[in-house]
């Protein structure tokens, strides 16, 4: 903040409030192919992705605040080519009309975090966040969860994680996405 705004502020008296999204969606990448080397999703992460769509824009739980207004998901680096959450987030991208924003490698969660929690444009709005299942625990912690938050099993790309804010705490829930055939249903 430019030094004349903070003085005017001071001046003015005005108080900053922070603001948060209402909740923020998090959820691994779609199925990959048995080829480890392999940087797009198998036919199944395919299915889940186009599938993903009706879930993410009509279960009652995940739209109380609107359908999503911002994406995003990691940023492939030298090292970790994988296109796999761009590719689960595209036909919800599509069906929105919505851009992925895809501004950090998975490392970099907690930049993510900050700038998620940072945006005024975000404030009592729904986002959706598509990153790599190891840093998932870790993106919520740095989003404000103070709940235990589990480890996301290696084989596990059937729920989805919801973050839900009332003012600044930040509460926690899993949730089954019941897509396709095998998928937990709780």
């Amino acid at each position: 903040m430019h030094l004349n705004r903070i003085l005017l502020i001071l001046a003015l008296g005005i108080q900053i409030v922070s603001a948060h999204p209402a909740q923020i969606i998090l959820l691994r990448h779609a199925e990959k192919p048995l080829n480890q080397r392999e940087v797009h999703l198998s036919a199944q992460g395919r299915q889940r992705a186009v599938a993903l769509v009706p879930f993410l824009t009509t279960t009652p739980a995940l739209v109380t605040n609107g359908l999503p207004v911002a994406l995003f998901a990691t940023r492939p680096t030298r090292h970790d080519h994988s296109r796999r959450p761009y590719e689960t987030l595209t036909p919800l991208a599509q069906h929105l009309r919505l851009r992925i924003q895809t501004p950090y490698p998975a490392a970099g969660y907690a930049a993510l975090a900050e700038r998620i929690l940072a945006d005024p444009a975000y404030d009592g709005k729904t986002v959706v966040v598509c990153w790599v299942h190891t840093h998932l625990p870790a993106l919520a912690k740095a989003l404000g969860v103070r709940a235990k938050v589990p480890s996301w099993p290696g084989g596990v790309y059937d729920r989805v994680w919801v973050i839900t804010y009332q003012g600044t705490e930040a509460s926690f829930s899993s949730l089954p996405q019941a897509l396709l055939p095998g998928d937990s249903t709780r």
